[in-house]
């Protein structure tokens, strides 16, 4: 689901699903987890059967695929299953007993997308007419399309717009943007927000009578406005726009291929759409007096969209990700428009002074606009600020997670596992920007120089699960089996990779007992794991940072960090073997630092400085213009 859908922090879902099954346990997890426990006996199965939920579900939603909580019942579980499996064939229901073999319906979590993707051919390329061999050349007609059935009363968009529905909250999305205003809130730096987003499911077999009704009820529970826009806006916002154009450029990987050209000029038509519907709803519920904070690269448009309608209005931006250089950004079609878009705003803020540096040199490159001594830029009769400010985690809940009992069983479970090991661990999305298989080459030369670490440390790489190149991901599977094939213990692997979601339990367990957090990524706008990392290591090793030198992170730990650069594998290898042989002395030297910076600009911090730099922008406007 879009990331930028967290703004509405909420989903709207169907009382009488069924949660889905989650996917068998691969090996690796197995392995992982489950080595030498004892099998529970199948006949305590029934009475032990965890409750799997996606994140979806009302309560207790963690990771997609959670690992459960009872890991020996769990494990036993999946041996059974797969015994049973191959004996009814899959006509057996996840969470039903085994000797009740009835068919059950599909669960519907939300109606199905009704988006035309990919975009229609007369929007790409016309193709010719084919023709019939030796006779003139004639046009065929394309076959009349049969006239649509009506719905029956099992069609899911029929079952969703008459079941019972509730409100609940949705746990992806940007997680360090809702920690923050959560923060600040509960320390009252906030005391009135409304936030404004889209429900995170298809919306066109929702009827207006429904719509009314989510409005209604999210106004009055929780303070939030939905923006309702068609499935074929959002997957062309998103999925095309978003994923195929924005990222990547601002990534700096100039979108030079077929698939990039192709949905260029249809997906820009839905940019527009959905940045002018969010316009449209932050209009409609706009108090003079009020704030309005636009975040990220989903909504570049919003700012200007409601400068237009609003001219006195309080407007920020925040882009929680990085920011090309001039070189790459002005390689955009629209590049123009989006700056504008962005200007539209009193106050532009980014990660690191690197981002904000390229942007006033966009700005000058593409249109024209030079930035004042104080890094302002006069735009449209106004003085726009351009600011850095990285944004931080929130301690205070993340202490109190760590006391979380099931935390502490992980931990032990882990110590358990791997007791006289150095354990290094990696937590990424595996795309092509975290450098994972960057982060495991650096790994297999260190290895080859010193291979006794193949017994004497294990390295743990968490790839969360998202849509990854199939290249990409087979390139990396191959270098893990080629680091383990080398390994001297066939039973103890070298690298752990899991290709999975894990429960934030078990995540913040890696933390706490990691001897050494490794981040390769090729360009990031700011990685919060690693401050959750240095965070959760107040109470155990203090264990060193790698950190690739092209995150916002890195601007912001400097040389208290082991940097580098992932491209040059020799020098990831070099910083494995600094992180593993350290001196304590300089170790705890190095980490003194980081924790002071992780726990003093927090993600409060972070809504205190931009809100007031917002306020001091916008009212030194206002005295300017009272005084002419």
């Amino acid at each position: 689901m879009p990331n930028f859908i967290q703004t509405l922090a909420s989903r709207v879902t169907s009382s009488n699903n069924t949660p889905p099954a989650s996917p068998p346990l691969n090996e690796d997890i197995k392995d992982f987890f489950f080595k030498h426990v004892p099998p529970v006996q199948p006949s305590s199965l029934n009475s032990a059967i965890p409750v799997h939920h996606d994140d979806d579900t009302p309560a207790g939603a963690n990771a997609a695929i959670e690992f459960e909580r009872n890991f020996r019942n769990v494990y036993a579980l999946s041996l059974e299953k797969q015994r049973r499996a191959a004996q009814i064939k899959d006509k057996a229901t996840f969470g039903q007993s085994h000797s009740d073999i009835h068919p059950r319906a599909p669960a519907v979590t939300h109606p199905k997308s009704r988006a035309n993707s990919p975009p229609p051919a007369k929007r790409l390329v016309a193709p010719r007419a084919p023709s019939i061999p030796n006779t003139p050349s004639l046009r065929i007609a394309p076959r009349r399309p049969a006239p649509l059935m009506p719905s029956s009363p099992k069609d899911p968009a029929t079952v969703f717009s008459s079941a019972p529905w509730s409100i609940v909250k949705y746990h992806k999305g940007n997680g360090g943007l809702r920690n923050a205003i959560a923060r600040a809130e509960a320390e009252g730096t906030i005391t009135d927000k409304k936030w404004i987003g889209t429900l995170g499911m298809p919306t066109d077999a929702i009827d207006e009578s429904m719509r009314k009704s989510f409005e209604k009820v999210l106004m009055q529970e929780n303070q939030e406005a939905p923006v309702f826009v068609s499935d074929a806006t959002m997957e062309g916002h998103y999925t095309h726009y978003c994923k195929d154009i924005l990222w990547p450029t601002f990534h700096y990987q100039i979108p030079d291929n077929a698939k990039s050209k192709a949905y260029e000029d249809h997906s820009w038509v839905h940019y527009h759409a959905l940045n002018k519907a969010f316009a449209d709803v932050v209009v409609q519920n706009y108090k003079p007096g009020d704030t309005i904070w636009v975040h990220d690269y989903h909504l570049l448009l919003v700012p200007g969209l409601v400068r237009d309608r609003i001219p006195n209005a309080k407007i920020g931006f925040f882009l929680h990700i990085a920011f090309p250089s001039s070189e790459v950004y002005r390689c955009l079609p629209t590049r123009k428009l989006l700056l504008r878009g962005l200007l539209g705003a009193d106050v532009i803020g980014f990660q690191s002074n690197e981002y904000a540096r390229h942007f006033r040199q966009t700005c000058q490159v593409v249109l024209g606009l030079l930035s004042n001594r104080d890094g302002s830029i006069d735009f449209g009769g106004r003085r726009v600020s351009v600011v850095d400010m990285a944004i931080g985690i929130d301690p205070p809940s993340l202490k109190e997670q760590g006391e979380d009992p099931e935390v502490k069983r992980w931990r032990a479970m882990l110590r358990e596992r791997w007791p006289d090991k150095k354990m290094i661990v990696g937590r990424d999305k595996l795309d092509q920007f975290r450098g994972v298989r960057h982060k495991l080459i650096g790994y297999e030369r260190f290895l080859q120089k010193h291979p006794e670490y193949k017994e004497d440390a294990i390295f743990i790489q968490v790839c969360l699960t998202n849509i990854a190149s199939q290249d990409l991901e087979s390139e990396v599977s191959d270098i893990v089996t080629r680091i383990n094939a080398s390994s001297h213990v066939a039973s103890e692997p070298s690298v752990v990779f899991l290709h999975q979601d894990i429960s934030f339990e078990q995540y913040l367990a890696l933390l706490y007992e990691a001897d050494v957090f490794v981040v390769t990524s090729l360009r990031e706008g700011m990685n919060l794991t690693c401050h959750e990392y240095i965070y959760c290591q107040s109470e155990t090793s203090k264990g060193p940072l790698i950190l690739s030198e092209f995150t916002g992170s890195a601007a912001v730990f400097g040389n208290n960090c082991l940097l580098v650069n992932p491209w040059d594998s020799v020098e990831v290898a070099e910083a494995f073997e600094k992180a593993l042989t350290m001196p304590r002395e300089e170790r705890e030297m190095r980490y003194k630092a980081l924790y002071a910076e992780v726990t003093t600009n927090t993600c409060a911090h972070w809504v205190r400085l931009f809100l007031n730099k917002l306020n001091k922008t916008w009212e030194a406007r206002h005295d300017a213009i009272s005084q002419e």
